[in-house]
């Protein structure tokens, strides 16, 4: 999902008026030619207005909200359906074990909450069985698109879909596009902590019993393939 330059441009205009690209991707801490290309060709990438957002000392959602394909956009905490969604497996079996011995965890233990399988797990909350069609007749993505993009990064139009689809926070579509953080999405700090430690002990143990499965699954293929080159 790119954002023209017809847009991007008097945006530029009214935000940052008397700076030059170099001194914008200075400030985003991106690289010079990443902005230079982007606005030139008129394809920007919604990541590179919050990263500009960011150094300008703006509100990257609010910003991002601006533009059209965007509007509507409010903050909003993740829903408890996705939220573990958010917890890297290690983080989230540790927080396991803890609430199994009556130890709270806090939200510093949880670790950052975008990470590589972000996308895949987040998508797994979603799918009913249905969710890949849907997404093909949506968005128009084919399942090996989309395969990839699980394990790579999930286009903004494709996350966003996603959320609609299972009723998902908007917002937090954007944090697995790693377009926006948690906390410039509208999470409450410590939101997550709060999940692990009070979500019924049942729904917490099917979620890493699910996770364990994939490391699993994750680790044979890999013993599998070392075994074929050895």
């Amino acid at each position: 999902m790119k954002l023209g330059r017809s847009e991007v441009q008097p945006w530029l205009d009214e935000v940052a008026p008397d700076l030059g690209f170099v001194r914008l991707a200075q400030i985003a801490q991106l690289p010079r030619l990443r902005v230079t290309q982007q606005v030139g060709r008129g394809s920007v990438a919604p990541s590179t207005i919050t990263a500009i957002a960011r150094g300008l000392k703006l509100d990257p959602l609010t910003e991002l909200s601006r533009f059209q394909v965007f509007a509507g956009l409010s903050s909003g905490a993740p829903s408890p359906q996705e939220i573990a969604a958010f917890i890297p497996t290690p983080a989230l079996l540790q927080a396991t074990v803890h609430r199994l011995n009556a130890v709270k965890t806090e939200e510093s233990e949880l670790g950052n909450e975008f990470y590589d399988r972000l996308p895949l797990n987040w998508f797994n909350l979603a799918d009913d069985g249905n969710l890949r069609p849907y997404i093909l007749q949506e968005v128009g993505v084919p399942q090996p698109t989309l395969w990839k993009m699980l394990r790579t990064r999930l286009r903004e139009d494709v996350s966003l879909a996603i959320a609609a689809y299972a009723n998902f926070t908007p917002a937090s579509a954007l944090v697995v596009s790693g377009v926006l953080s948690g906390a410039e999405a509208g999470w409450a700090p410590g939101c997550r902590a709060q999940w692990v430690n009070t979500v019924p002990l049942g729904q917490l143990l099917e979620e890493a019993e699910k996770r364990l499965h994939e490391v699993g699954k994750h680790e044979r293929s890999r013993e599998t393939f070392e075994d074929h080159l050895g």
